[in-house]
């Protein structure tokens, strides 16, 4: 991990400004190599930023799948600051995340006009593999919507029995 706390604001916002070229760049070769695909990668990346989330305190096993988003959600949002707020809705055997004001949506935006489905969004990512973690593995992205014009996104997971 990089220590930013020592650069100066124009060292923070090129830093910024690199990680999100990074970003950009992996997904739109992933999808250019592999198209929808690519959602695969979902939770192999997932997995791994959530062993580190379990590492500082996430706890995922006996959780209701609810209450498990609604933490996720919880630590983007007052921890990290990646997004504005957040809603869960759960219903039966869905549940879903609705994500404000991300601080990734410029590059969704970038993405969805060149044609690529963005894949590697953090909560779809770790909600994807804390979610299949906790259900054995018996859950499915059923809806991921990315709408930069109202700064919002639509995750929603279905969980198999």
């Amino acid at each position: 991990m990089v220590d930013s706390s020592a650069m100066n604001q124009e060292q923070r916002k090129m830093w910024d400004k690199l990680v999100t070229l990074l970003l950009y760049g992996l997904e739109k070769g992933l999808w250019n190599m592999l198209g929808e695909a690519s959602f695969a990668v979902t939770n192999t990346v997932g997995k791994e930023m959530l062993e580190v989330m379990e590492k500082e305190g996430l706890q995922v096993e006996g959780r209701d799948p609810g209450e498990l988003m609604a933490e996720i959600g919880r630590r983007f949002v007052e921890d990290m600051a990646i997004a504005e707020t957040f809603d869960i809705e759960k219903e039966d055997s869905t549940v879903a995340l609705h994500v404000h004001k991300c601080i990734l949506m410029d590059v969704e935006k970038e993405l969805l006009a060149a044609g690529v489905q963005p894949f590697m969004c953090p909560f779809l990512n770790i909600a994807t593999s804390a979610l299949r973690k906790q259900t054995g593995g018996a859950t499915s992205i059923t809806d991921f919507q990315v709408d930069p014009n109202t700064h919002r996104c639509l995750l929603r997971f279905q969980l198999l029995e």
